[in-house]
């Protein structure tokens, strides 16, 4: 299944493009476009997706090899050739000081193969023989150098959000080094050793950030000699901890040949082929299969959706179902991370965006759990879940998997940097959820009363079979069981009146019994209530009660509402209350019920006033004067004598 128009070109942010005396620039770390007209003399805009734009002029000093802010946006570094930078500062409202002043690499005759900002005034510069890090003071307009490591540089890769630094001493190699830049330190990583025969250039790898995890991404090669152009999937190596470790092996459907671009979206990668104008998805905490391989542990990931294709902003068609234009790829497209595309050609920076509701999958459990992860999916999941209820081809298996997820992500937002619980002694009609994957925070919490509000209650409105409805409650109930969550109370009730609608009384009386339901005060009340339609009911509430332990009086309480005055004795009788209820309570409760209703009642009292004080008469603060009157006329009257055997003492 297609998702075509979940991924779209938002709005694009125009500039003026690439021309005879105009050069385009791109800063992946700010996200902002350069547009350089004659060197800068005729003017410099700046334009990104969510910054306002800047103008300013510099004095041409020659072609500008590379243009960057500073993260504050006080200090510009400006390269025009290969061994020095040039700086200029910003004042507060965002005028130019036309002076500059310059870096020169600590070996001045190493050119600088790239450079970032790793903070408001640290930089870090990639000659060909190290890395260097220089402190800028703007206020003296200084450059200091701090310290430095020597390696042999062929190409280097530079992340500035991670302040990883990726090098290669050859333009192709099977050895690469991976260094972290931390407050103003270079901590060298383990190298990554792609084996022999795989070896790999500088647009093959690529630094990404998803779930807060930096991996190294390298383009995994056919293994064919006709097809050594062609990738057919990307490893990503791991840096947690200071340690490199192969991690997630992405697999394609099918090899990419061409241009290829990676980007990162809410943690999804995307990986763009320029040549088929398509897009693979891949989600790393939602699909996976653990492998190993040489002594290393991974998981290999297919996509977590069909093939799909970038949509044109406010398009209204994809195809005729799923909404938005399909574009070609343009091969003018630059492709930048996280999810930048800049057209320097036409002039246009596009953002890629993502309409979660065009998300299709034909498998439901996969799509809940690839919603649960995105930050926006709540509406989506419970859309989703709500979809799944009135389409009976989605069996209770892939309810139990959606509820188990659900509830797991739930515990996970509870206990967050704790173990999440999980009752090993209860599990699910089709298993415990295994996915086999590391533990991912979701990006989604739903509660109990969301999916009663937003799922189960418009279910029963708009006509779902109630036991479709109860067998997928019984299926919440169960994955609450395994992550000893307790049931809402208004979850209970729902499974209570949808077994007394589909006469699904034994059932329920299986799940009472077996702790699915759990026990309370309201529930055992609701329970007693269904003894004229269920007799096993009275023992059920019963037993809750007895296990609840102070319940008693609430059952009893219920009983005399209804009416039930004997049913409500017997109660006190049997669970240790009859030597102290109130004999008035029980004597107006049933006053006016049938005559033989009374006359139990009465003797009942009776035969608790001989048992405890050997006379059948009510004590004088009883208040029962009036019953025991009600009584001589109902029973002794009608023979024509008084008797004395009942009063008040």
């Amino acid at each position: 299944m297609n998702s075509y128009g979940l991924l779209e070109l938002c709005e694009p942010v125009t500039f003026e493009p690439v021309g005879p005396v105009t050069a385009v620039f791109y800063d992946t770390k700010n996200r902002q476009v350069f547009s350089v007209r004659s060197g800068g003399a005729t003017g410099i805009v700046v334009k990104s997706p969510n910054k306002q734009q800047k103008s300013f002029v510099l004095e041409d000093k020659g072609p500008i090899l590379s243009i960057k802010f500073c993260p504050n946006q006080q200090i510009l570094s400006v390269q025009r050739n290969p061994s020095t930078l040039d700086l200029h500062n910003f004042d507060a409202g965002g005028q130019i000081d036309a002076a500059e002043y310059t870096l020169v690499p600590k070996n001045k005759t190493s050119p600088i193969h790239s450079y970032m900002w790793t903070g408001p005034t640290e930089l870090v510069t990639v000659t060909d023989i190290g890395l260097d890090v220089y402190s800028v003071v703007p206020g003296k307009k200084l450059v200091k150098y701090l310290r430095s490591s020597n390696t042999s540089v062929s190409w280097a890769n530079v992340c500035p959000d991670n302040c990883i630094v990726v090098t290669s001493s050859k333009q192709e190699t099977n050895s690469l080094q991976v260094w972290s830049i931390r407050n103003g330190t270079i901590v060298k990583l383990p190298t990554i050793e792609t084996g022999s025969g795989h070896l790999v250039k500088e647009k093959e790898v690529s630094v990404i950030n998803v779930y807060s995890r930096t991996f190294i991404c390298i383009s995994a090669k056919s293994d064919t000699e006709e097809e050594t152009e062609t990738v057919k999937g990307l490893k990503l190596y791991s840096t947690e901890n200071d340690q490199i470790a192969l991690a997630h092996c992405l697999n394609f459907e099918h090899p990419v040949s061409g241009a290829m671009g990676i980007q990162t979206l809410d943690n999804l990668i995307l990986v763009h082929s320029l040549q088929a104008s398509s897009t693979l998805i891949f989600d790393i905490a939602v699909t996976g299969v653990r492998n190993q391989k040489e002594g290393s542990l991974y998981y290999d990931h297919n996509p977590v959706l069909g093939k799909t294709s970038l949509a044109n902003f406010g398009a209204k068609n994809v195809g005729a179902e799923f909404g938005g234009n399909s574009v070609d790829y343009s091969p003018t497209w630059v492709v930048f991370l996280p999810n930048i595309i800049v057209d320097a050609r036409n002039g246009q920076l596009f953002t890629v965006g993502m309409k979660l509701k065009r998300a299709v999958s034909g498998n439901s459990g996969t799509l809940c759990n690839f919603l649960l992860h995105r930050h926006s999916g709540k509406q989506h999941v419970l859309t989703h879940l709500k979809s799944c209820l009135a389409d009976p081809g989605v069996s209770l298996q892939q309810f139990s998997m959606m509820f188990q997820e659900i509830m797991r992500a739930y515990c996970s937002h509870q206990n967050s940097g704790e173990q999440t619980p999980i009752y090993t002694g209860m599990v699910g009609c089709y298993g415990k959820l295994e996915t086999g994957l590391p533990a991912i925070q979701c990006a989604v919490v739903i509660d109990q009363s969301e999916l009663y509000t937003a799922v189960l209650v418009p279910a029963e409105q708009n006509g779902v079979q109630l036991k479709r409805i109860q067998a997928v409650v019984v299926e919440l109930l169960l994955a609450l069981a395994i992550y000893k969550l307790k049931p809402r109370q208004f979850i209970l009730e729902m499974f209570i009146n949808l077994a007394v609608k589909t006469e699904q009384y034994y059932q329920m009386h299986q799940y009472i019994q077996y702790g699915v339901v759990t026990d309370s005060k309201h529930l055992a009340c609701i329970i007693l209530s269904l003894e004229n339609v269920y007799p096993p009911a009275r023992q059920i509430a019963l037993d809750m009660m007895s296990r609840l332990g102070d319940a008693a009086e609430e059952l009893i309480e219920v009983c005399l509402a209804q009416g039930k005055v004997v049913e409500a004795l017997n109660l006190a009788r049997e669970t240790g209350l009859a030597d102290t209820i109130s004999a008035r309570k029980y004597l107006e409760a049933s006053r006016n019920l049938e005559p033989l209703v009374y006359f139990n009642v009465f003797s009942f009292f009776e035969e608790r006033n001989v048992r405890l004080r050997g006379t059948p008469n009510f004590a004088q603060e009883d208040n029962c004067h009036e019953f025991v009157n009600i009584f001589k006329t109902l029973y002794l009257c009608e023979n024509g004598a008084v008797s004395n055997s009942s009063g008040v003492q």
